[in-house]
């Protein structure tokens, strides 16, 4: 009973989280650009608690805590899908998010997945300033049997130095490569084995289906801290080389998606991420920080993605608006919105089919 609340109460604490800061995005650059904001809400459903601040936003908490939302004046629902001026006072109308030139209504909208990215880089700079950088070495604990490690010939205790070309300075290098190498590509390792180089070549490969292919390699317990006096200027630029690359990671993983036949079994949905909520919070407060970046880089990234309806769609339509000189037409701005709710709507069911089954199994084992 305690596991399952610390699991429900991580995913509501992280969600939450990350969706007000990306909303705080887009709250604060609506503000500035001289937009009236009416609401903004943490939570979804009955209301439980508000305040009207001085400028008139309507601060609330509502019942159903899975993120929240900011409504703009002229807004006609939460999620800001449509807005209009019609039931807006005359002399309000300047005010609604409607009334703004181009460049400001861009502003507005890109503001919230820029605000996941820089809050993500101002944590992870916190924890690299604190802690230092904390790695586990590029050295194997251990070798499974019958797996293309063991075929290759790798050893316990072996150094990876470099794969393809690529330098390794920690064990999730390796992942992260072998994670994103086109599928039934091969791997040429140089490794370290008692102060000697040597090179081998092996083919990662799913098995006991697993949800991408490995090269069956297990890290060592140990951990090495680096740089462990790293100023604050440092610190930052590290962040933001590691928030890049974890960018750049995610666009390799959907250009293989949708275009090298590559198993999409390792995306994940609300259950998912609830999972993975609560096995961060369990691994402590460090690791629950570390997730947090994650997911609010996730967050923000996916936002980007030019799909009508998150704030990517957006912003492609006003591309177009800037191409065109005007706007599209209702109706197929409204038709494109449809489609891209679809969209979401069936990679919300596709995540769902595969956590569920994962996360029976992991339960009844």
């Amino acid at each position: 009973m305690l596991s399952s609340f610390i699991y429900i109460f991580a995913f509501v604490f992280v969600l939450s989280l990350v969706v007000v800061i990306h909303e705080g995005g887009h709250f604060y650059v609506a503000r500035l650009c001289g937009v009236h904001v009416t609401d903004f809400s943490i939570g979804f459903g009955k209301e439980l608690w508000h305040r009207v601040d001085k400028k008139g936003t309507r601060w609330k908490i509502c019942l159903i805590p899975l993120g929240g939302y900011v409504k703009m004046l002229g807004d006609e629902d939460a999620a800001s899908a449509k807005s209009s001026t019609q039931k807006v006072a005359e002399d309000m109308v300047k005010y609604t998010f409607l009334a703004q030139p181009l460049w400001k209504r861009a502003a507005i909208i890109f503001a919230g997945p820029a605000m996941n990215y820089i809050f993500a880089i101002i944590l992870l700079t916190g924890i690299i300033f604190k802690f230092g950088e904390v790695t586990i070495p590029a050295i194997i604990g251990e070798v499974i049997p019958n797996s293309a490690a063991s075929e290759a010939g790798l050893e316990k205790g072996d150094k990876l130095l470099t794969i393809n070309g690529l330098s390794i300075t920690g064990f999730a290098d390796i992942q992260r490569i072998v994670r994103l190498t086109e599928f039934e590509k091969p791997l040429s390792i140089v490794l370290e084995r008692q102060g000697t180089q040597k090179e081998v070549t092996l083919k990662p490969r799913i098995v006991n289906g697993s949800e991408f292919p490995l090269i069956g390699i297990r890290p060592t317990a140990e951990l090495i801290s680096t740089n462990t006096n790293v100023n604050i200027v440092k610190a930052f630029s590290l962040a933001v080389k590691e928030a890049y690359q974890m960018t750049a990671d995610t666009l390799t993983y959907l250009k293989q998606v949708l275009f090298s036949n590559r198993s999409a079994k390792d995306m994940r949905g609300p259950l998912g991420i609830a999972e993975a909520s609560g096995d961060a919070m369990k691994g402590g407060f460090l690791s629950l920080l570390g997730f947090i970046v994650q997911i609010s880089i996730a967050v923000g990234f996916m936002n980007l993605l030019p799909v009508p309806v998150l704030d990517g769609g957006h912003l492609a339509f006003y591309i177009v608006e800037a191409i065109r000189g005007k706007p599209l037409s209702e109706k197929t701005q409204n038709g494109f919105l449809v489609m891209g709710i679809g969209l979401l709507l069936l990679l919300l069911a596709y995540t769902m089919f595969l956590d569920v089954p994962r996360i029976i199994g992991r339960i009844f084992g």
